[in-house]
């Protein structure tokens, strides 16, 4: 393993400044990771606001982006709004990920970077991968794929140096649920989000009550159990009854999504009540709201 990540260090070196895709997952954290130890002053990370991407992924990405002492460039990208994107062909990640990555590539140029690297990995050689071509056509080096590293190899570093992303479940992109051909909305994918925010509450609660790592159990749709346990499970019911009872973490998950040209709309509002301290009885006495559209439609 350290002759590895020696050999991994040395390609890198040997890049120059490097501009790293940079999503939040194990591979590219992994990568950022090797890149802070050896490019301090010659690596930037360069992330993608996209609606496409995985809860988990954006909350690693928040939770350790700056951990790193590198800079860090956030670029918006409506995925939906690419059209190649939007009708969700078989070779959508192709699309997906050449548009994205030229987006990194121009912002990178601008800041000096001499290459820019994802995190592809030895075990993504052998797989169908449309994204990979694009990469190749956009001269995107796989520095992880070059010195033969694995996910597991990551894990196990991560693990080493600290990080917590280390046990994140593999994870696609949201447009992965959802069959090809079928367009893709902003509806969709919202709805696929709330369904696997509630599914991932789901699975922590239930390694919670097994006293397990999230990384330990599988969910089913009726119960949580343990992968290495033969029986030992929680069932779906007793889960929810333990989210409503003393949990801090309540089974329950909201989610929306906005243009990244037009706000949202916003809303402040305020009402007067009278409350029966023995009773507990709410009764409405006044309320009042403010509602800012984003944009006007007729400024004038």
């Amino acid at each position: 393993m350290e002759h590895k990540l020696a050999v991994l260090e040395d390609i890198l070196d040997a890049m120059g400044t490097v501009g790293v895709g940079y999503s939040g997952g194990v591979d590219s954290t992994f990568l950022a990771a090797v890149c802070a130890r050896a490019l301090l002053e010659r690596a930037m990370l360069f992330h993608l606001e996209t609606p496409l991407a995985a809860t988990p992924e954006r909350a690693s990405f928040e939770q350790a982006a700056a951990s790193f002492g590198l800079p860090v460039i956030s670029l918006p990208f409506d995925a939906l709004a690419e059209p190649r994107v939007a009708a969700n062909p078989a070779d959508r990640c192709y699309h997906c990920k050449r548009a994205g990555f030229a987006r990194i590539i121009e912002a990178a140029r601008q800041r000096g970077c001499d290459v820019v690297v994802d995190g592809s990995n030895a075990d993504d050689a052998g797989d169908y991968r449309p994204g990979m071509r694009a990469l190749s056509e956009l001269g995107v080096r796989s520095p992880l794929m070059e010195a033969g590293f694995s996910k597991a190899e990551e894990r196990e570093l991560l693990r080493a140096w600290g990080y917590d992303v280390w046990s994140l479940p593999a994870g696609a992109c949201l447009a992965t649920r959802i069959p090809c051909d079928e367009a893709l909305s902003a509806e969709k994918l919202a709805c696929v989000r709330a369904c696997e925010e509630l599914r991932g509450k789901i699975i922590r609660q239930g390694a919670k009550m097994l006293g397990l790592d999230e990384s330990a159990v599988e969910f089913d749709g009726a119960r949580v159990f343990a992968l290495a346990e033969e029986g030992r499970a929680v069932s779906l019911s007793d889960i929810a009854y333990s989210g409503q009872c003393g949990c801090s973490d309540v089974l329950s998950a909201t989610v929306s999504h906005s243009s990244p040209v037009s706000p949202p709309p916003f809303m402040a509002g305020a009402a007067e009540v009278d409350v029966d301290p023995e009773t507990g009885h709410v009764e409405l006495v006044d309320y009042v709201a403010a509602v800012d559209c984003g944009t006007p439609i007729n400024p004038h």
